[in-house]
């Protein structure tokens, strides 16, 4: 199977100024897509999260907390990242969408409610699959068709929902980081699948002759 197209900085970048100008609900789909690339989390992962997930009743956030659905622990200690998600609960509360029945607690949101709306002010569907082989399998379709539609705004044409999973490790692995921790942090099975993640990083030679002087 081919692995996810990677994202690289400079069209991260220019995602995020796309996104910020197009989108008419730029303060829900910015935070969406540093949710998508800052997480190590799949979009039914996301999907999944509530407000109390990364809120504390006080209204601070929480440091860290189970993935729904999974053993996967999620570290929410970037502070950019923090930053991108008060400007959207910021927007939510302006706008009164999913206000919760005690202005004091969670910031006035319901802790019920999930952390990304769709257009209709509710979550994003989860579709129910049968595989070929008689198993249950979960999808988020409509999720995942709108960070698909987010990043071809953008000029990013052939980019897979994954792509955000092997662009967050592969960026830690160039910054330094061993693989157990990043493998720690993608939760997957094996450690095959993120080596294989890692080991398949695209080597740009410029990039390297330029750090020899």
């Amino acid at each position: 199977m081919a692995l996810p197209p990677l994202i690289e900085k400079s069209q991260r970048d220019w995602l995020f100024k796309v996104t910020k100008e197009l989108s008419t609900q730029a303060e829900r789909d910015v935070c969406l897509l540093a949710f998508f690339f800052g997480s190590a989390c799949t979009t039914i992962q996301i999907n999944r999260m509530h407000l109390k997930d990364i809120l504390h009743k006080s209204g601070r956030f929480n440091s860290e907390f189970k993935i729904r659905g999974s053993d996967h622990t999620f570290y929410f200690e970037s502070k950019l990242l923090r930053e991108l998600t008060t400007n959207y609960l910021k927007w939510r509360l302006k706008n009164k969408i999913g206000l919760g029945p005690d202005p004091d607690k969670y910031l006035g949101l319901d802790p019920d409610e999930h952390l990304f709306i769709s257009y209709q002010n509710k979550c994003f569907s989860i579709t129910k699959k049968i595989t070929t082989k008689g198993n249950i399998s979960y999808s988020c379709d409509a999720l995942n068709r709108h960070i698909k539609h987010l990043m071809k705004q953008a000029g990013i044409e052939n980019a897979s929902i994954l792509s955000g999973r092997r662009t967050f490790a592969v960026t830690l692995r160039r910054k330094g980081f061993d693989v157990a921790h990043i493998h720690a942090l993608l939760g997957n099975k094996t450690l095959e699948t993120t080596l294989k993640l890692l080991t398949t990083d695209p080597v740009s030679m410029g990039d390297i002759a330029k750090q020899a002087f």
